[in-house]
């Protein structure tokens, strides 16, 4: 068999990965030359504590460049060596007994090191219960440098019921440019650009691209011609923050494009995360998060693409 044609099976292997896993899973951390568990622990708001306790290393521990670390996701605690159930709730400002409730142990247990805690209210029923409470300020800022438009809308009541007559003006202001259409945004779509907009403390969303309709290339496959998808940015706010609080929310897929000026986003029935290292007009480089290109054989990965998109 070929390399490419090795890569390119290396790499739709991957893809199918990509699309099956959990987000939380894909969240991890190649060393780059000079980088230090305290400086990668501050990038991804993690405790030092926490992110050796992942990685079974010590705080002091000297790392090595291309060593893959594992992030821990929010929410998530890792037993560093010495510390007790007691110790970790005081520092996460829990209760003991709702610690151990919420990790299916008794208040006495005996942890072993790098043991997997749940903080209480981050399991995925909490997290849903939350959802469902959450009173969305729903004030939206949008703007579409292409066209030079801008919209200012709230998506939502006082009772977090989406507003038609809005919903209707956000129709309008995502449509296709080439031809005018338009599609109602999903109601989830909605949901998400507010919790981006309550997040980023009210912040511009910048829209690159929203509904396509069929046609020109697009077989109606992609989430865009439904109405489920969008690609954004933030004013102010680093695509890589934008990416990491998108994997946050829940039943989403969130495209990372580290070549070019934005994160996709889309409402879906599960988690999905993938990164495409393409640049603007060139087909699909999908690759495992944490690789980069060079690793690869030009070329190889460019005709893989997730069917789910």
């Amino acid at each position: 068999m070929s390399s490419s044609r090795v890569w390119r099976a290396v790499a739709v292997l991957f893809v199918v990965f990509l699309l099956h896993a959990p987000a939380h899973a894909q969240r991890k951390h190649t060393v780059q030359q000079g980088q230090t568990l305290g400086a990668i622990a501050k990038r991804y708001r993690v405790s030092v504590t926490n992110l050796a306790a992942a990685n079974r290393l010590k705080k002091t521990s000297n790392l090595r460049v291309g060593q893959v670390l594992r992030i821990p996701p929010k929410g998530v605690v890792y037993v560093y060596p010495g510390q007790t159930l007691t110790g970790i709730a005081q520092l996460n400002k829990v209760s003991v007994k709702a610690l151990a409730r919420a990790n299916r142990l008794k208040p006495t247990a005996t942890l072993r090191v790098g043991q997997r805690l749940q903080l209480p209210g981050y399991s995925a029923q909490a997290k849903a219960s939350k959802a469902r409470n959450t009173v969305l300020n729903g004030l939206v800022t949008l703007e579409r440098p292409a066209s030079k438009e801008t919209l200012r809308v709230r998506l939502f009541d006082k009772a977090g019921k989406p507003e038609p007559k809005a919903r209707q003006r956000l129709a309008r202001f995502l449509r296709d440019r080439e031809n005018d259409e338009g599609r109602r945004p999903h109601v989830r779509l909605m949901r998400v650009l507010s919790y981006v907009a309550d997040h980023f403390n009210g912040r511009t969303i910048i829209v690159v691209s929203a509904y396509r309709s069929v046609g020109n290339g697009n077989n109606g496959a992609s989430r865009h011609a439904s109405g489920q998808a969008i690609d954004i940015r933030v004013e102010g706010v680093p695509n890589e923050v934008l990416r990491d609080y998108c994997l946050t929310l829940s039943k989403v897929g969130v495209g990372y494009y580290p070549r070019s000026s934005f994160i996709h986003v889309d409402v879906r029935s599960k988690a999905v995360y993938w990164v495409d290292w393409s640049r603007p007009g060139e087909p699909p480089l999908y690759l495992p998060p944490g690789e980069t290109p060079e690793k690869y054989d030009a070329g190889a990965s460019t005709a893989v693409s997730p069917t789910s998109l």
